[in-house]
């Protein structure tokens, strides 16, 4: 594909568009090195600060674990945003049971709470949301679990990955907090 011309046609869109969170959300997806992205998604919060698709591309930037902005802590705080502006949106959930298995792995994870959250909030929409929904009949809650499986074959297959970014992490947390009590 041609990135450019997408990012190009993205930006247009904004122009007549700016308080359309879906295409600022785009706009995030198709940045490809952090500071770009960071740059993207604080403008976009600004000019859609209640969009839970601006939230959840936000709380993938802190859960890439290619990235320099990894942050679980953050990635939380960004995802209860885009829950509470946004709960039809249903990549917000599935991100959840992500951030639920990089935080507590699969044994200890809360995919209770996070399914009582999501059926509750009825989402309808999101790509994510639909690639994990089979079928049109599927409920929420069979749609999360298909999510469920879904994450944890991605996060297994990246387990490497995600585990040095865990590890570098926990150490970037570490020397900050030493340097905050020193």
């Amino acid at each position: 594909g041609d990135r450019g011309r997408a990012i190009a046609i993205a930006k247009k869109a904004l122009e007549r568009h700016r308080g359309a969170g879906r295409l600022w959300a785009i706009l995030i997806q198709l940045c490809e090195d952090d500071e770009e992205k960071l740059s993207v998604f604080k403008k976009a919060y600004q000019a859609v600060p209640k969009s839970g698709e601006v939230w959840c591309e936000g709380a993938r930037m802190c859960m890439d674990p290619r990235s320099l902005l990894f942050d679980l802590g953050t990635a939380r705080k960004n995802l209860e945003f885009a829950i509470r502006f946004t709960p039809q949106y249903g990549d917000s959930f599935v991100e959840m049971l992500r951030l639920e298995l990089l935080e507590k792995g699969p044994e200890l994870a809360d995919f209770a709470a996070v399914e009582r959250v999501c059926i509750s909030s009825e989402p309808n929409y999101g790509h994510l949301w639909f690639t994990c929904k089979r079928n049109r009949l599927e409920g929420t809650r069979q749609v999360l679990r298909n999510a469920q499986k879904v994450v944890l074959l991605e996060l297994q297959r990246r387990r490497n990955l995600y585990q040095y970014a865990l590890v570098v992490s926990m150490q970037s947390q570490s020397e900050a907090a030493g340097k905050d009590q020193g």
